[in-house]
């Protein structure tokens, strides 16, 4: 490569590397204020549920919408972290593995918040189906060797 190349690579890299940058950003703010607003409906949901006293201890749909609530925030906070260290991280690696958890979380959340009564058994089968191809996905990812290990020199 000549000298001219080179530069126009840099160039190109610099600008590229902004632009991410921008977006990120971007993201991470918009997603941070989608996790503010739905913490904020989490509070006043159960607000309204203790105040009202329909917060019956053995009432399952409460309890249910509740952790469906908490687990949809869990997912938000999970995949708002995914993405700020996405541009940080080298290791590749690590964001895919934590993109497969949050789906595996994400999949979970469903089996929470259906009512088995409404729900088809093809559904369940596609979901229990999906979950555990998802679990299989990460178990091999954790057993392969990672990009980072193969660059190590060997002794």
């Amino acid at each position: 490569m000549n000298k001219n190349e080179e530069i126009t690579n840099s160039f190109t890299s610099k600008i590229f590397h902004r632009f991410e940058t921008v977006i990120t950003i971007g993201l991470v703010i918009l997603v941070s204020i989608m996790i503010l607003a739905a913490f904020w409906g989490l509070v006043v949901e159960t607000y309204r549920l203790v105040l009202h006293g329909r917060f019956d201890t053995l009432d399952h749909k409460a309890f249910q919408s509740a952790f469906g609530m908490i687990m949809t925030l869990l997912i938000a906070i999970e995949f708002n972290h995914t993405i700020m260290h996405a541009h940080n991280e080298e290791n590749r690696d690590v964001i895919v593995k934590t993109v497969v958890l949050v789906s595996i979380l994400a999949v979970s959340r469903q089996f929470v918040v259906f009512e088995l009564e409404t729900i088809s058994p093809l559904t369940l089968v596609a979901l229990a189906v999906s979950l555990l191809s998802l679990g299989i996905v990460y178990r091999l990812m954790d057993r392969a060797p990672s990009s980072r290990d193969k660059n190590l020199p060997k002794e």
